[in-house]
């Protein structure tokens, strides 16, 4: 049996003459690091650059958010403050800026899951990036849940079982000073 081989026996300077395909790679390789590389800087830089929202708006976000939620799931809330409470805290960029809470209650509905779906449905029409989750808790009843993190808040949750509903939510950290949101506004 006769095997031929396709290695050419002559010795090969790679540097005088090339392969055109290695070329080829190597430059997709070099091209595809430096795009890489770009977008991890610029990443950063995002991160670490100007908040992209002051606090005002971020309140608003959080607010037409909880009132969105609240329509979606039914029921008579009730708020575990007078609005939403502010809490120092700092933006991206290492400035100074505000947070908001602001937590909701409501009866139980008779189909917890169905609710959470819906929820979780509007949300996601929002362009919010969910997650949903049922639990059954010591009581009996099984907790419903949905979350969403980093888009329009920081974070925010629905829960639902037959006998409770609540809301808890914190705004982005939006540029601004504390004392321009507290109770002694103006005086």
């Amino acid at each position: 049996m006769h095997i031929e081989s396709l290695r050419n026996d002559r010795p090969r300077n790679d540097w005088t003459r090339p392969n055109p395909m290695t070329s080829h790679l190597r430059r997709a390789q070099t091209a595809a690091l430096i795009l890489t590389v770009a977008l991890t800087v610029s990443a950063c830089a995002s991160m670490n650059g100007a908040p992209t929202v002051d606090a005002e708006h971020a309140s608003e976000q959080m607010q037409s958010l909880v009132r969105d939620t609240m329509r979606a799931a039914g029921g008579e809330w009730t708020s575990a403050s007078d609005g939403p409470a502010g809490d120092a805290c700092t933006t991206p960029d290492g400035g100074e800026g505000v947070w908001f809470s602001w937590d909701h209650d409501a009866d139980g509905p008779s189909d917890p899951q169905a609710v959470m779906h819906h929820v979780d449905r509007v949300w996601r029409d929002k362009g919010l990036a969910t997650r949903t989750q049922s639990v059954q808790r010591a009581d009996g009843r099984t907790l419903h849940r949905v979350s969403s993190a980093g888009r329009d808040v920081d974070s925010i949750q629905f829960n639902a079982t037959t006998g409770h509903m609540s809301i808890n939510v914190q705004s982005l950290c939006g540029a601004g000073n504390i004392d321009d949101f507290t109770e002694n506004r103006g005086s």
